[in-house]
């Protein structure tokens, strides 16, 4: 109802208004009703109209039915090479650091690129005039997130004229324009240098006088920056504090600054003043359609209704200025980089608080960074499936309207998906967040499969490889365009219910939910392992013989026919995946009943040596597969004899060392029939086997000595080994890292931040590789890997030597790595699954080598290693050649 009243002001406001207002444009046809499927309808032309069209200006869509592109403007196209370098050494293409010079033009030039792809909106990050180079960290604004002045398009990224033409672009194509905003800081224009006392803020308080092209924002009141000025003191529009140290203590997470930046005082009333009137200013002038917020979590909460409501006359909220100009519909939704572990749900409702209600109004919704994560382990780290399912259904329990919130795969803050996953996971993963609830958000470069996290679309950046990337022929172009077109033309894939309806606990394999609305269904089908798997007694609810409709599918294109009782058993192959409709057809359907049954003798028994399965069946010769814990690969087949008698050994070097429990059960394929399974346990010799050995401290500065750590002050003994133990418990491998330091302020999902792990596996009589890929180095002597394990604060990955070279990791492994970081006794315990190693049948004589560096996440690439350090870089060597190794331990060899 509160919401309601602020409209109704909101178009009081309107009517009072002295400010020149536009002539509003018919809304545009609401998407999908374009001919070719997955594309957004054009809006009506300014010929079919009577009145003039200002198409800046249209009504606001049903954000619900939206895809959105989410682009970094000086990453994706050079559409005017004159505004490229502004001559102060900011543009530099062979620098990811600076500008690359892609712009709003080459936006523009885009359009039916990005329309073809199915997306109906675009997001870009912040266009505003930035901070173009920090000395103090040795990096460039070229992301948009430095702002100088809020209130002025960056001249690299072209002119307000510009930006406006690619408002108007877009609405006559019948797409949106979301722009992100910053309101908890800018630019970093102040820093502490030394300690910081809050009772005597000035004290040691230093401006940065070498900031490239200004050393203040040029946009009132923000240019009051300068702690020792008493009227800029006294203003207070920045909380005087340094950079935060512990996320987890609200009141630095609230006050003090995110990395340097500078962090803006949003309880002053002339703070939230500009921000309005700043923000307010986008959507007048250009039309802006939304905005995504940048760094909610770090602003007290009662700013946002302010920011969004507020009936000041003269800078009203950002939802009363979008009313002001038709959008009644206006959509804000924003960035809470926060996750949740498998099967539990703090992080989904941290983030979900923010969401704002009828009673206290604020932004609609918040990016779905649990979701993200989830999507990362079920797709990319062969993480169970039933997490995929548990985050969906945390979502529609916790929004209020869960079909607005924002799902993505890959972004700039995160390393690309193809980064350690494979391209089969990302077309599942594509194919999950076209199918689940939530707007689906695509980055750019992800349907021409990137796997660098902020490289160039456009031949003359960054990481481009001199070659364009507009390729609509791509195969990640084509399935991502096939799905939008899916998504777009039936509304039960936005707003349909979800049903769970298998998944698996304990590892990749069977996901299946269903999609229902208004009497239409849809059913999803995927095999998330990379082996084959038996999908058994899927229960659809549908009555036998119902078709369903192969709609869309990575594999098999068949139809399906539902078995008897409702049921759907078959096999699925390696990272299969469906789309079906549910159809009016039905068919007669038989059901062969094999009866398979088991002898006695193995359903909770416990064996020690090579035994025998047996039973008998109702079908006489005909061939079976026994299938032990689900492994279709390593199925033992056999055929019934005349009699219906069937019979196999099961070897005990197929299972792990120790007491460990299984199932087994009997597949026919010709009756599509699965037996009830049964368990059993096996108890094979144990190889628990312990090796520890120390490492010297303080060795941590390359394999010379030579390197120097970044200079900034979060950077310290992160990189330092002092123990390594190995054990094998089981089927797994464990390494546990005793270190010299761990820290955690970046928040870090595993724990530990500033260490990367590379841990490299030899494991005998397997013929690995030498070479160390993407770290210039190669194995020690008498080492050769077969598994490397990819281990960093936010990401884990797990590589077959298979296919590895200097600039390539290897073939991705989706078999489970798990950590477990415990700070308080300094260390970080890495598990690699027995799956991932090969199940070996004995971990003796195999090395293990283990190396540090650090892992930039900005960019999702290694921490550079340059002639002289900086902040962010280590200095002593060349990157380009010299070893990415600040510390090793190894190779450690297990013996029994």
């Amino acid at each position: 109802m509160k919401k309601q009243i602020l409209v109704i002001l909101a178009l009081l406001l309107f009517s009072a208004c002295q400010r020149p207002t536009a002539t509003l444009a018919p809304a545009p046809t609401a998407p999908p009703t374009a001919e070719e499927p997955g594309l957004p309808a054009a809006a009506p032309t300014p010929a079919d109209t009577e009145e003039p069209v200002d198409w800046r200006h249209v009504p606001s869509p049903k954000w619900e039915e939206q895809i959105i592109y989410f682009i970094m403007p000086d990453r994706f196209d050079d559409g005017d090479s004159s505004n490229n370098d502004q001559g102060a050494g900011e543009y530099d293409p062979a620098d990811s650091r600076r500008y690359q010079g892609g712009d709003l033009a080459g936006i523009t030039a885009h359009l039916d690129y990005i329309r073809g792809l199915g997306a109906t909106a675009i997001w870009i990050t912040p266009p505003v005039a930035n901070q173009w180079w920090d000395p103090l960290v040795n990096y460039g604004g070229y992301h948009g997130y430095w702002a100088e002045n809020f209130m002025a398009v960056d001249r690299h990224l072209g002119t307000l004229d510009e930006y406006q033409a690619l408002s108007e672009s877009l609405h006559q194509l019948g797409m949106f324009l979301i722009q992100d905003i910053v309101v908890n800081h800018t630019g970093n224009f102040f820093t502490y240098d030394g300690d910081f006392d809050p009772f005597d803020p000035v004290q040691n308080f230093i401006l940065n006088l070498d900031s490239i092209p200004v050393t203040a924002p040029s946009q009132a009141p923000f240019d009051m920056n300068d702690l020792n000025n008493p009227e800029h003191a006294e203003a207070g529009i920045y909380h005087w504090t340094p950079r935060i140290g512990n996320f987890d203590n609200d009141t630095e997470r609230r006050l003090y600054q995110l990395a340097d930046l500078d962090d803006l005082n949003t309880r002053n009333p002339l703070v939230r003043d500009a921000l309005r009137e700043s923000f307010g200013f986008w959507i007048r002038e250009v039309g802006v359609d939304g905005f995504r917020i940048d760094t909610i979590i770090y602003v007290e909460d009662e700013f946002w209704e302010d920011f969004h409501w507020s009936t000041d006359d003269a800078f009203p909220g950002v939802d009363l200025v979008a009313a002001q100009t038709g959008r009644e519909g206006f959509f804000t939704f924003g960035e809470a980089f926060i996750g949740s572990g498998p099967m539990e749900r703090s992080g989904d409702e941290e983030i979900a608080a923010y969401v704002g209600t009828d009673e206290n109004p604020g932004m609609d919704a918040v990016i779905n960074f649990p979701m993200y994560y989830t999507i990362r382990r079920v797709f990319g780290e062969g993480g169970a499936t039933n997490d995929a399912a548990y985050r969906v259904n945390t979502a529609l329990e916790l929004y209020e309207n869960p079909f607005i919130i924002p799902n993505f795969i890959d972004n700039h803050d995160v390393p690309r998906f193809l980064a350690s996953g494979s391209l089969a996971g990302l077309q599942q993963a594509v194919q999950f967040m076209m199918t689940i609830p939530g707007v689906p958000v695509i980055y750019y470069g992800t349907e021409q499969a990137f796997d660098e996290q902020r490289a160039a679309m456009f031949a003359g950046g960054w990481g481009s490889g001199g070659e364009d990337h507009f390729d609509p022929d791509s195969p990640m172009y084509r399935h991502l365009a096939a799905l939008s077109g899916i998504r777009l033309g039936n509304p039960l894939f936005i707003y349909g219910d979800f049903t769970e309806l298998m998944t698996t606990a304990d590892g990749p394999g069977v996901l299946a939910y269903s999609r229902a609305l208004e009497g239409e269904q849809a059913i999803m089908i995927f095999n998330t392992a990379d082996s084959p798997v038996i999908m058994t007694r899927l229960d659809t609810g549908l009555p036998a013989g119902t078709v369903l409709t192969n709609l869309y599918s990575l594999g098999n294109t068949d139809d399906l026919v539902v078995g008897a009782g409702g049921r759907i058993t078959m096999p699925l192959a390696p990272r299969e995946a469906m789309i079906l409709m549910v159809s009016s057809e039905t068919v007669e359907v038989s059901e062969i009943d094999a009866a398979v049954v088991f002898d006695p003798g193995i359903e909770g028994a416990t064996f020690a040596e090579d035994f025998v399965v047996s039973g008998g069946m109702a079908l006489p010769d005909t061939a079976l597969l026994v299938i032990v814990d689900g492994d279709v690969t390593g199925a033992v087949e056999a055929v019934s004899e005349g009699d219906g008698r069937w019979a196999v050994t099961l070897a005990m070097t197929r299972f792990a060392a120790g007491v460990t429990e299984h199932s087994v059960f009997v597949y026919v394929p010709d009756a599509a029939y699965v037996s009830e399974a049964l368990r059993f346990s096996t108890e094979n010799p144990t190889y628990d086997v312990v090796v520890s050995v120390e490492d010297p401290a303080d060795d941590f500065f390359g394999p010379e000595g030579a390197y120097i750590l970044p200079a900034d002050v979060s950077f310290g003994s992160q990189l330092d080994i002092l123990a390594v133990e190995l054990q094998a418990p089981g089927a797994d491998l464990q390494i546990t890292l005793t270190m010299a330091e761990i820290t955690d302020i970046w928040g870090p999902v595993n724990g530990f931040d500033h260490v990367l792990f590379h841990v490299y596996v030899d494991l005998p009589d397997r013929e690995g590789v030498t070479v160390l890929p993407r770290i210039n180095a190669a194995a020690p002597e008498g080492f050769a890997w077969d598994v490397m394990a990819f281990v960093e604060g936010w990401n884990l990955a797990v590589y077959s030597s298979s296919g590895a070279t200097a600039g390539e990791y290897g073939t991705a492994l989706p078999a489970p790595i798990s950590v477990v970081t415990d700070k308080d006794a300094g260390t970080v315990t890495i598990t690699i699954s027995g799956e991932a190693l090969g199940d070996p049948s004995t971990y003796k004589g195999t090395k293990v080598y283990i190396t540090t560096w650090d892992w930039d996440g900005t960019i999702g690439r290694y921490r550079p290693l340059e002639a002289n350090a900086g902040p962010w870089t280590f200095g002593g060597g060349d990157g380009d050649v010299d070893p990415l190794i600040a510390d090793e331990v190894g190779p450690v060899e297990l013996v029994e």
